[in-house]
């Protein structure tokens, strides 16, 4: 799959590491803590919608410092998107849509799985976005995708974006 991605970063990607978190924090985490996953999402406002969801769309001054990154490149995927595949795994939509702990653990379980079973022939996994999913996806990639990530600055530097979000996605943004 080639496309551009993009997501929301407190570290410019030339200071990425890729040390896995112990503990699974978000969806597609590794359950074991043995592989690191970073998110994109299929446009800069898809980004911010999935980054701030959580906090009802509340930007603060201080988040403002975060990095905009821009990833282009071919991934390997599977994509949790298609009824084959759900059917595949015996999932259902909710991979992509759910809040629960226990199908989060799933995702987590099914990230280690396809590390597991793939290598590094697999990227990441493709799933739908849970604020737009008829419109968009987002990617949960690994440390082996061949991303070319650059940061497009600071988010208090793009302003459209920040306007477009505010007015057409019920953001506040504060220190704006």
């Amino acid at each position: 799959m080639r496309r551009t991605w993009f997501r929301l970063d407190t570290a410019d990607p030339r200071d990425w590491d890729w040390d896995p978190f112990p503990t699974a924090r978000y969806r597609f985490d590794s359950a074991s803590g043995k592989h690191r996953v970073r998110y994109a999402a299929w446009s800069a406002r898809g980004a911010m919608r999935e980054r701030f969801d959580h906090v009802r769309r509340w930007v603060t001054a201080a988040e403002l410092d975060l990095h905009l990154v821009e990833l282009t490149g071919r991934v390997r995927v599977l994509d949790v998107r298609t009824e084959a595949t759900l059917d595949a795994l015996g999932f259902d939509d909710q991979v992509s849509t759910s809040r629960s702990p226990q199908v989060w653990g799933t995702c987590q379980l099914l990230t280690d799985r396809v590390v597991d079973w793939f290598g590094d022939r697999v990227d990441g996994l493709v799933y739908r976005s849970r604020t737009t999913p008829q419109r968009s996806a987002n990617l949960a990639f690994f440390g082996s995708a061949a991303l070319q990530a650059r940061s497009l600055g600071r988010l208090r530097d793009h302003e459209d974006l920040l306007v477009a979000c505010i007015a057409s996605d019920g953001f506040t943004v504060q220190g704006l």
